[in-house]
């Protein structure tokens, strides 16, 4: 029990959390003060929905619930001639010579080599091009394929596709290179998995998926507090959801 308390007062040092306690509560004093019909009450009234959103949105729970909704139970076990990774990004640090692959990036290429190892017949595909201001680079698939040659993988096993920009063009750009009647094995975050399936089920006929992170988070306290890290997270889950509604649209 104590232990849940102190856990529960760390969360009060969360700056967005203290901000959203201090705005809730003004709005709400602003709107009792108001006189009815008055414009500063409805516009009390807007204000605090809108806060009250942005705290459920801040809230790591949901965040946790809309990763769970977009994750997938994998099929059944295939040998995939091909192990598909696609790119989740990188950064640049002035102190590397290469690009910094990203959590999400690094993630995926670990559990892909960790499957690769079990199928080392299987091809290794690492695919995606990094759109930036000045056109597209290959920056974070140049880094995905060193990490995956110091990992073990030989580099006769690794192919680079690099037109891609998104996860329908990975489906689209790899089905110029492998015959749909491949079996493959996509690995990517576990948000990404029902876009990811469903993209490449258009052309492939048999798939594997394997999350590289799992979604059964189990909840605590903190997970119904407002963190900055739960509306990150919320708004990757809800940036995925516009993803599929918009790509369901274009079908």
């Amino acid at each position: 029990m104590r232990f849940i308390v102190l856990s529960a007062g760390k969360s009060f040092t969360e700056p967005l959390l203290l901000v959203l306690v201090v705005a809730i509560g003004a709005t709400i004093a602003a709107l009792v003060r108001s006189p009815r019909g008055h414009a500063h009450r409805r516009l009390s009234i807007v204000a605090l929905v809108a806060l009250l959103t942005l705290w459920v949105l801040a809230t790591p729970a949901v965040a946790i619930l809309l990763n769970r909704a977009t994750s997938l139970d994998a099929p059944g076990p295939i040998a995939p001639a091909a192990i598909i990774v696609p790119s989740g990004g990188s950064f640049r640090v002035a102190s590397e010579s290469t690009a910094v692959l990203s959590s999400s990036t690094a993630g995926r290429l670990i559990e892909a080599t960790h499957w690769w190892r079990e199928h080392p017949s299987a091809m290794l595909i690492l695919t995606g091009a990094d759109v930036t201001a000045h056109g597209t680079t290959t920056d974070t698939v140049d880094a995905m394929r060193e990490e995956a040659i110091r990992r073990g993988v030989p580099a006769a096993s690794i192919r680079t596709e690099t037109r891609s920009r998104n996860t329908r063009e990975h489906a689209i750009e790899l089905a110029k290179f492998i015959s749909p009647e491949t079996p493959i094995g996509i690995v990517t975050s576990s948000w990404h998995l029902r876009r990811a399936r469903a993209e490449f089920a258009r052309t492939f006929h048999s798939i594997a998926i394997r999350p590289w992170e799992s979604s059964e988070d189990t909840l605590t306290i903190n997970d119904f507090l407002p963190s900055s890290w739960g509306l990150h997270w919320s708004t990757v889950m809800l940036h995925e959801w516009i993803g599929i509604a918009w790509y369901a649209l274009r079908s």
